[in-house]
Parts: structure tokens; sequence; C-alpha cells
């Protein structure tokens, strides 16, 4: 089991995150990349109780990512002053706008074979909400700041991604990652949309493949989710669910759960068996049918 791999993305990733704060918060770090750093802040605080303890894994391997995933809160997006500092981080880190997705996506040429991209999703704001518009896909800035800001892909599964966020620090920086009912909403969902378009017969057979295997990735994710969640969020686990249960995003996620996570021998299970032991297995599925009843 590898319990400290080598990082290549944080020498790019610290000063960026350190340049985004300044912004204010909440900003939330989700993703592969979020759940890679709470892996090894665990990894090197393991006396912090666990729902699953790393030494029970049996892989601890934590997989490669290019992208980072950050969830904006809207006081950010509506905010001028916000908006300048964020923009501001990505030049100075030397992010540039992607062309395909114009100011929620930004991307940095590391080498002639690496690239890091940098994502921004929101939730999507109540009708009327000042400093904010959606074009149904971005959420911006009223009236529009041109090139001077940042959108947020509207993520309908985020919501909630701020409250009971878990926070720690790593080499001196401090981050927040989404609580983890949060978190399974939103790789539950990406899983899902993955396994549609690996199913898709109008695309060839390479691309259905790339859909299957990060259809997987996302399944394993939600396990390490869960088997990453601590005593204390645990605990916040059911005021989360409280919080949010009458959206839809949470309701779409409690099927997909049941139909990909709902036993022994299920989809998701099965992707993810090479990762617990049977009785790890069993209690991480339990505890995510206790999230979505």
């Amino acid at each position: 089991m590898n319990h400290n791999p080598v990082d290549p993305m944080w020498p790019e990733f610290k000063p960026l995150w350190r340049g985004l704060q300044k912004a204010g918060s909440p900003m939330v770090l989700g993703g592969g990349y979020g759940l890679m750093l709470k892996q090894r802040w665990l990894t090197l605080n393991a006396a912090v109780p666990m729902a699953v303890p790393m030494e029970r894994w049996l892989d601890a391997t934590p997989r490669v990512t290019k992208d980072v995933d950050i969830v904006v809160g809207l006081d950010l997006i509506g905010s001028r002053e916000a908006q300048r500092r964020m923009a501001e981080a990505m030049r100075d880190c030397g992010f540039q706008v992607s062309r395909e997705n114009p100011r929620w996506q930004f991307q940095k040429k590391l080498s002639e074979s690496r690239e890091l991209r940098v994502e921004f999703h929101s939730c999507i704001p109540e009708p009327g909400e000042e400093h904010l518009r959606t074009d149904g896909v971005r959420v911006k800035h009223s009236p529009s700041l041109g090139s001077s800001g940042i959108h947020g892909r509207q993520n309908p599964e985020a919501a909630g991604a701020d409250l009971h966020a878990f926070s720690f620090e790593l080499d001196g920086v401090a981050i927040q990652v989404p609580n983890p009912v949060t978190w399974c909403n939103m790789k539950l969902t990406a899983m899902r949309d993955r396994r549609q378009r690996a199913e898709d017969p109008d695309r060839d057979e390479d691309y259905r493949e790339f859909q299957r295997n990060a259809a997987v990735k996302h399944a394993q994710d939600v396990c390490r989710a869960v088997a990453m969640t601590t005593r204390d969020e645990s605990d916040r686990a059911r005021a989360v669910v409280k919080r949010i249960r009458d959206t839809r995003t949470y309701r779409e996620a409690a099927v997909i759960c049941h139909e990909s996570f709902g036993g022994r021998n299920s989809w998701g299970a099965r992707m993810s068996r090479s990762m617990w032991q049977d009785d790890d297995t069993r209690l991480i599925l339990g505890i995510l049918h206790a999230w979505y009843v």
C-alpha cells in the first residue's frame, strides 16, 4: 500500500490556493484531488478516528488526477472585489482561460505531455439574487465583469458543500473539503453520467471504454469518501442530510446509490472490491444506505 505518494500537483496547487484564498470564503476543494489531500492529511494524522482506518485498506494508492475542482460560494461570485482577486490569482500562477469553457475552466501547460486544469463550480442561485445571473451553464457576476472575473459552472450536486466542511492544514496551507454526504452526491451523479455515456451506441469503443473507466474511478471515490469519514463528520452527517434531503439532487443521488451500491454484489461494490476487505465493504455500504434512506 502506498500511503505517502509523491504529489506532482502540489507545487502548482499550493501557491494557487493561497492566492485564491485572498478572495474570501466559502471556497471548498472537491474532486479527486481534494480526496487525495484529505487522505494525505489523515495518513499523517493516524490517530484521527475514521470509518475504515488506513491500515485496513487493501489499496490505499490515491488515483492520479490532473484536475482541480473548486466549489465557490455565490457570495464570492457576486463580489466584484473577490472576482478581481480570483482572476488575479489565476493570472499570477500562469493559468489561462479555456476556450471550450471560458471563465469557469482554466488551464496551465506544465510540459509537452502534462497540463493542469482548474474548474470552478457553484450552486444555482435563486432567481433575482443581487449581482448574480445564469446562462443555463454558468453562474456569473451581474453586471458582467468581462475578462476580469471568473464564473462558476452550475453544479446543483454541490448544494451544502460548505456545510460542516472538513478543514485541515498541509504544509502551512489551510484547506477545506466538502462534507462526505455532499461529496458522495457529486461523485454518485458523476458516476451515473459516465455510465450513461459509456452506453452511447453512436460513439466508438475507445470513447465508451474511457467513460467506463471514469465511472469506475468515481465509484471508487464514493467508497473513499465514506471510508475517510471522520468521527466528527459522522456525527454531523445527519444534520447535513436534514438540510439537503429535499433537494432534487439528493433524491437523485439516493436512487443512484441504491441502484449501484445496493449490496455486496452490486456494480459499485464490485468495482471497488479490490480496495476493501469484506467486513469493510459491508460497513461502507451500510453508511451509504444510512445517508440515503
